[in-house]
């Protein structure tokens, strides 16, 4: 009887750590999903009305496992920077830290830098100088 009771212990431990595990994963998700917002909003790109590319300007957001960039956010020259580049240096970060922590493995897919910005219907949108 003691040998059933410590296999169902163990059991229970083990959907108890994994559950825990699954729960710290999805915070981690959520918290680096709170900073991209972040990220976008001190942007502007989603607020502001585009009238002339030449006050726009984009960085990369999102770093491929194979090294190398997969997308890129743009934003108003009009804020600070600094600051805001800081903040999108923190986000890597955060996002190579949760990526290596969980050991999510994603396509090795790079993107090539956008020729620049160009403004559609109010709105800063990237071009490729690659046509399609």
């Amino acid at each position: 009887m003691k040998k059933l009771s410590f296999i169902v212990f163990i059991i229970c431990f083990g959907a108890v750590s994994c559950s825990n595990d699954e729960d710290t994963q999805k915070e981690d998700a959520q918290k680096l999903e709170k900073m991209h917002q972040e990220i976008v909003t001190l942007s502007l790109s989603t607020s502001q009305t585009c009238t002339n590319p030449e006050e726009w300007d984009f960085t990369s957001i999102n770093s491929s496992a194979c090294g190398g960039t997969n997308d890129f956010i743009i934003y108003s020259k009009k804020i600070d920077k600094v600051k805001f580049l800081a903040k999108v240096d923190q986000y890597l970060k955060a996002q190579a830290a949760y990526n290596k922590r969980w050991k999510i493995d994603a396509a090795c897919d790079l993107m090539l830098p956008p020729a620049g910005i160009k403004c559609v219907e109010g709105k800063p949108k990237l071009f490729s100088s690659i046509p399609k």
